[in-house]
């Protein structure tokens, strides 16, 4: 029930996919603003880890500049600074640079999409709701360092089915989260001691 300005304006200033693919499912449901809130606010914890895990890569630059570049920061321009900064390339900028790219992007196709919206009645009748976990995939598969990353993979995706299947909401996403990154720790981290 957005208008183009009231689509264009969350994606532009909530840049947080998976949040507001979340949200929007709750937003109709739901008679306060809380629940919304809570929901968005759990599905971004994990820019949380992510900042965090930039954050050797970003201690020469002044907060604002890093507070800028952390703002576009989304989990494809996040895994493929990563990747580079694990190759020895640390620039910062690429984290920005990237971030910029899908920024446009996101903002581009949320209008083009909404003036195309009432031609297209499901999404899934054209495969548009693979999309996302597509990417995920995609992004998952090229950061794969070894043998080492398949148990807190398997543990975070169990957990996240299970948890998917016994309680409402996208709480799953955050618990998968949690149990692979704790997987991750208890099997490499406390392995190697």
């Amino acid at each position: 029930g957005l208008g183009i300005l009231g689509a264009s304006s969350m994606s532009a200033f909530v840049f947080a996919g998976a949040s507001q693919l979340v949200v929007m499912d709750i937003w109709g449901n739901s008679t306060s603003a809380l629940p919304v809130i809570l929901t968005a606010f759990a599905v971004n914890l994990r820019l949380i880890l992510m900042g965090a895990a930039l954050r050797p890569y970003f201690s020469g630059l002044s907060r604002f500049v890093s507070y800028g570049t952390l703002f576009f920061m989304n989990d494809e321009s996040w895994a493929l600074a990563m990747q580079r900064f694990s190759k020895g390339m640390r620039d910062a900028a690429f984290l920005l640079g990237s971030g910029l790219v899908v920024y446009v992007s996101w903002l581009s196709s949320t209008i083009i999409g909404q003036c195309l919206v009432s031609r297209i009645k499901n999404p899934a009748d054209w495969g548009l709701d693979f999309a996302f976990t597509a990417v995920f995939l995609t992004l998952l598969i090229g950061m794969r360092r070894g043998k080492s990353d398949v148990v807190p993979w398997l543990v975070a995706a169990a957990v996240s089915i299970v948890v998917h299947h016994l309680l409402p909401g996208k709480w799953y996403i955050l618990i998968g989260a949690i149990t692979g990154s704790g997987a991750y720790a208890v099997f490499n981290i406390g392995g190697k001691r």
